[in-house]
């Protein structure tokens, strides 16, 4: 059975989705794409896998310090398949990075709760947020992230609400002498530009529509059956629990009014969903429904790659 063996952590399951997720890789490229075959496409073939997998470490690492799931490998197993139902994603290198600098982020704030170096911790937290945005402009929203995190830990002393500040002022020093120094100031001032754009055409492509749906149809069963269980009492009452949750909102909110519009403005609802995917997952009893249901992560992505 497919669910049992990622019901348990083993190094395995690591080469198997990395072996997945290269495969998946160059059929993304060259199928759903229709990437030319060259040495620059598997340059950034390789680029995109490599963010990926560490990426993929770091959910691992940050699912595993602060308990988001038991011990098990669905986070992984979902956050790799929900990539592959967006092929779209692996030719956005600026994209994945900020997806990186998002979850680095993500896991200097959780950490805050051992109540050791938070200023320091704070200071990260926002200062890859920040980096993030040189990448993807519309990341600085998760800024406001950190500002939870602040608050759910109870660390609002006032000088530790101006330390994001200190943050932007870092990053914005820096990236201003970097650009200057190339006189390329037009391309400093873009980042700074947010305009919302709604693009409805997209919605009639199914290549778009078919993995949207079959993600919020999916997403919005877990959150659903998985919040009416008792044990989500405790997820949703531990400060990384409601972190996750802010995490997916905000995630959502960037994907509506982002520039985007080719399936890969959802990347930064991947990671929260993939653990609010797992948390149901796990907490399934029969046997058969969980298999169905992992079954359909790993069937749909091959029917969106033929579409």
């Amino acid at each position: 059975m497919i669910s049992s063996i990622f019901d348990r952590t083993n190094p395995i399951n690591f080469i198997i989705l990395a072996v997945f997720l290269s495969l998946f890789l160059v059929g993304g490229f060259f199928l759903y794409l229709d990437a030319p075959v060259n040495l620059q496409v598997f340059f950034k073939l390789f680029q995109s896998f490599a963010l990926i997998i560490i990426s993929l470490f770091l959910v691992d690492f940050v699912n595993r310090k602060n308990f988001l799931t038991k011990s098990n490998s669905f986070t992984i197993f979902f956050f790799v398949l929900i990539f592959c139902l967006f092929p779209k994603i692996f030719n956005e290198i600026n994209l994945l990075v900020a997806n990186v600098f998002i979850l680095l982020s993500f896991r200097r704030l959780v950490s805050i709760r051992s109540n050791r170096d938070v200023e320091i911790k704070i200071f990260d937290a926002s200062l890859w947020v920040f980096v993030a945005t040189f990448f993807y402009s519309w990341s600085v929203f998760f800024i406001f992230l950190v500002y939870a995190g602040i608050f759910l830990y109870k660390k609002n002393d006032y000088r530790n609400l101006l330390i994001p500040f200190v943050a932007l002022f870092t990053v914005l020093s820096i990236g201003f002498t970097s650009y200057y120094l190339i006189n390329d100031l037009n391309q400093f001032y873009a980042y700074l530009q947010l305009l919302p754009k709604f693009e409805l055409e997209k919605y009639e492509d199914l290549r778009y529509i078919v993995p949207l749906v079959f993600l919020c149809v999916m997403g919005i069963w877990s959150v659903v059956a998985f919040f009416l269980r008792k044990q989500s009492k405790s997820f949703i009452t531990r400060v990384p629990g409601i972190l996750i949750i802010l995490m997916l909102g905000i995630a959502i909110l960037v994907a509506i009014i982002s520039e985007s519009a080719n399936t890969s403005e959802v990347i930064f609802s991947i990671f929260p969903l993939s653990v609010i995917i797992a948390k149901y997952v796990e907490s399934i009893d029969k046997l058969w429904l969980k298999e169905a249901f992992v079954c359909s992560f790993i069937v749909m992505p091959f029917v969106i790659l033929f579409l």
